[in-house]
């Protein structure tokens, strides 16, 4: 297909061999480094190549596959994996007969070192859900292992793109349930490990959106959840709750959800020396010890 614009024309010659033009095209309009990336255009190519079919899948995926050596995270050449994941998720919302191999390509990179590669990860499996919707979350069961690999799921599941196709929330609850079990189960070493923060922090925003849109399901695992004795995973689920949105539609069973995790609030070990922050290491902390003394 030969046309005027530069796009198409630069995604023609990679199909034929020849790469060079449509990355020097892709870096360029990356708007990278820089704070926005182009969305606008790595949407345009996402569509182009799901307009050629199979036709330009060999490219999206040599993209996709560009190594952070070969593509610099924070330059414009990251742009091209990008570009590429992103590709990758609308040739598989398209064709369902390519979405088990394309959704196992999009596994591989869910835990990418560079976060925008991360990012696209979780805008194509949205993407996806809003096409497959339930098969979707039943086929992404086997991400639920791995710290980044779960976090992905759990921010694509909480897009109102894949929320609109899912109608059993039986399976959802089962993906946030794994998800909440893999934070839990947790070496204590992996706090500092970047996927292990990247699930906590889905973990406090994810479950609250699916619960605006699913209901008293959702609301019944977190629930379930306020009797984990682990802070973080209280204090997630907390966060999650306490938004506008989820208030204004559930307001009744976010009480319920704040109530459970009050009524479950361990105790301190010796309520006598439970003289709350201890960041205060001046007199004025040694002032309320002596009044609970007196």
């Amino acid at each position: 297909m030969q046309t005027s614009d530069p796009l198409s024309h630069a995604l023609d010659a990679a199909i034929g061999g020849r790469c060079e033009t449509l990355h020097a095209l892709l870096s360029r309009g990356s708007h990278l480094p820089g704070t926005r990336m182009n969305d606008a255009l790595a949407d345009a190519f996402a569509a182009l190549c799901r307009s050629h079919r199979g036709r330009a899948d060999a490219v999206a995926l040599g993209l996709a596959r560009l190594s952070a050596d070969e593509a610099p995270g924070g330059t414009g050449r990251e742009f091209l994996p990008v570009c590429g994941v992103l590709a990758l998720g609308a040739r598989a919302a398209a064709d369902e007969h390519v979405r088990p191999r394309f959704l196992t390509e999009l596994h591989a990179h869910a835990d990418d070192l560079r976060f925008r590669v991360r990012d696209a990860v979780v805008d194509a499996i949205s993407r996806i859900g809003a096409e497959a919707g339930d098969a979707l979350v039943l086929a992404v069961a086997s991400w639920m292992d791995g710290y980044f690999h779960a976090a992905a799921v759990v921010r694509a599941l909480s897009s109102d793109a894949w929320l609109g196709a899912v109608r059993d929330a039986s399976e959802v609850v089962s993906r946030l349930e794994e998800a909440f079990v893999l934070a839990r189960d947790a070496p204590r070493a992996a706090a500092r490990w970047p996927g292990h923060k990247a699930l906590v922090t889905a973990l406090g925003t994810g479950p609250g959106l699916v619960a605006a849109s699913l209901g008293v399901p959702i609301f019944d695992m977190l629930e379930r959840w306020s009797n984990t004795s682990d802070p973080v995973l209280r204090e997630a689920i907390r966060r999650a709750v306490d938004t506008r949105k989820v208030a204004a539609r559930f307001s009744s069973e976010v009480d319920r959800v704040g109530k459970a995790l009050d009524a479950s609030r361990p105790a301190p070990r010796n309520p006598d020396h439970d003289v709350g922050s201890t960041r205060d290491r001046s007199h004025s902390r040694r002032r309320r010890l002596g009044a609970k003394r007196s």
